[in-house]
Formats: structure tokens, C-alpha cells, sequence
């Protein structure tokens, strides 16, 4: 190969790429929030309330990220019960904080897909009618709250990952959206894998905002625990290319690392190994490569990881790290 077809091969990748970095403008103060899962924090062992209150009134948030899971608001079908919720989202606008509403079969948290039992039983025609009413029903009822501030539409609806989870069909997810924006004018985010995600095609489904996941040391069977190689101007040059190609204005990091990617229990995993995963340090280093990226939000993943650590171990280093960032 010659000097010169080098060159041209170089200036053929670098151009493109120099032209969608320059594309994303990086937020010069990007802000972070906390996702909160009722359904994790009593897996840990914790009365949701107490622990979400703890949350509230020490953290400070200024903007969170509740899930509406299907399984707790829909139990029996057809009756729909959504106390718990209420109490989150009236507790979060008691104190300014803005909140992204979490809706749909696939949402945040093993085992990913959150339907009721009673989905089982349903033919497919039928699943999709009920998945459209809850839908229906969760944005009727939420509307009211003015907390709430984003409608996110499923999680990663494109990306299959988690038990028996598959990805959710590109038609269904449009239909969602269309009940979602005749029934509310608040916008609607749609999310896709960071590392691995199609970003262009999720937003096509008819997204307002979009929201990458950023992952830094994740597991594969193949491979064991791996970090992703990946340097921050990837998310940037990403953003960009999504920008100039979809319109799309606003992008979030709606998940970012800060608990580690368990294989086995939390239990049944060695404390060592779990702060060798992550501690305040990787957490620190984390929350610097999402700066550099530049979404001008951040949802921190990990809260209820903190909140055990804390209470069971007596170990308050992640929460008081994550404490001292709301701050800033």
C-alpha cells in the first residue's frame, strides 16, 4: 500500500468522524439523576418506602427515573392498582424533582420483561391488546401529576437481553407512542444500548429524546467479565451521527454504570468481588467519562446497591460519593 492511498484511506475515516463529534455540542454542566426500583430495593431485603424516602431525603436528587412495572400496577387483569406508584411520584413533587415515567412490558431491572402471570395465558393477539391497554390506562392516570416530565416507552425496546425477554415488535412500540401523544403532550423517550444499540432505528419509532445506557465492565460468557474498549468521543460521534440523520435534539445517558454487572445473587457473590467491580474510584472514574461524553443528563444506576451496602455493611463510601455529586 502506498503512502498516498494511506493517506486517502485515513482522511476517507477521520473526516466523517471529525464532522458528527462536531456535531454533538457536550453539555458544559451535565446533570445527574438516580433510576429507583421498588421491586429491587425488597429483593435486597428493604421496605421500598423506607429505602426511596432515605433516597429522597439524603441524596437530594434533582431528577429520577421510576419504573411502572406491569406484574405490580396490572396483577389480575383488568384491575389496575396504582397506589405505590402514586406515592413515588407524589413524594418526588413534594420536592421539585423531575421524573421520567417508565412504562411498558420491557422495562429497567432483571428479569427485564415485567408482564403479569396472567400474560401467559393470552393469545398473542390478546397480549398485544393488553399491553396496549395498560398503556392506555398507566398514561390516563399519570397524566394528572405534573412531576412527571418524560414518558419513556419500553427499555432498549429493540435489544433483546434478559430472561426469556425479546425484543419488542418495532409496530407495537409505534402503537404505544400514538396512545401515549393523543392522550398527553409531554414528550417520549425511547432507549437503546449504548456499547451495542441501533440508535438510529429506535429513534425512528417516534421518539422526542433519546437515552443511551453506558456501561463501562459487563459480562459475556465468552469472554468473562470484559471492560468495553470504548473511549468517551465514541457516545460523542455516536450523537452526533444521530442528530444529523434523525433530528433527534436532545440525548440523555438515561443508565450509567455504578453498581457492578452481577452474574450470580448479590448474595451468593463475595463482597470482595463486588467492590472489585465497583467502588467510589471506578464510580468516580465512570461519572468522569460520562462528562467527556456530554450528555446533559445522567441517570445513575445503583442507588439500591448503595443503600444495602450502607445499611448492611456499614459501608457508606458509594453513598456518600453519589451524595456529594447530587450536590454539585
Amino acid at each position: 500500500m502506498t503512502k498516498k492511498i494511506l493517506i486517502v484511506i485515513v482522511i476517507a475515516v477521520v473526516l466523517p468522524l471529525a464532522y458528527f463529534y462536531f456535531q454533538f455540542q457536550p453539555s458544559p454542566n451535565p446533570q445527574f439523576g438516580l433510576s429507583f426500583s421498588t421491586s429491587h430495593a425488597q429483593y435486597l431485603g428493604f421496605d421500598w418506602k423506607e429505602m426511596y424516602l432515605d433516597m429522597l431525603n439524603d441524596l437530594r436528587p434533582k431528577k429520577l427515573r421510576l419504573m411502572a412495572y406491569w406484574e405490580l400496577i396490572e396483577p389480575k387483569q383488568g384491575q389496575f392498582d396504582f397506589q405505590t406508584m402514586d406515592e413515588m411520584v407524589i413524594e418526588a413533587g413534594k420536592r421539585d424533582i423531575d421524573v421520567i415515567l417508565a412504562i411498558g412490558r420491557k422495562l429497567p431491572r432483571w428479569p427485564e420483561c415485567h408482564q403479569p402471570a396472567w400474560y401467559a395465558g393470552l393469545t398473542e393477539e390478546q397480549q398485544r391488546q393488553g399491553q396496549l391497554t395498560m398503556i392506555e390506562q398507566v398514561v390516563s392516570h399519570f397524566r394528572q401529576f405534573d412531576a412527571i416530565k418524560i414518558w419513556q416507552v419500553e427499555n432498549e425496546p429493540l435489544f433483546e437481553f434478559g430472561k426469556a425477554c425479546p425484543k419488542i415488535e418495532a409496530g407495537l412500540v409505534r402503537e404505544e407512542i400514538a396512545i401515549i401523544k393523543k392522550s398527553d403532550s409531554r414528550p417520549v423517550l425511547l432507549s437503546d444500548s449504548g456499547e451495542q444499540g441501533n440508535w438510529a432505528q429506535t429513534v425512528r419509532l417516534g421518539a422526542d429524546i433519546f437515552g443511551s445506557t453506558m456501561y463501562r465492565t459487563v459480562y459475556s460468557e465468552r469472554w468473562g467479565y470484559y471492560k468495553y474498549p470504548l473511549p468517551a468521543w465514541f457516545f460523542r460521534i455516536k450523537a452526533g451521527w444521530l442528530r444529523k440523520f434523525t433530528g433527534i435534539e436532545k440525548v440523555i445517558g438515561v443508565e450509567l454504570q455504578a453498581e457492578p454487572w452481577f452474574v450470580k445473587e448479590i448474595f451468593q457473590t463475595e463482597l470482595t468481588d463486588q467492590f472489585a467491580l465497583m467502588n467510589p474510584k471506578i464510580f468516580e472514574a465512570n461519572v468522569n467519562y460520562a462528562k467527556k461524553a456530554g450528555f446533559e443528563e445522567n441517570y445513575l444506576w445503583g442507588v439500591e446497591w448503595w443503600y444495602w451496602l450502607a445499611k448492611e455493611k456499614n459501608d457508606w463510601g458509594m453513598w456518600n460519593q453519589a451524595k456529594q455529586l447530587l450536590a454539585e
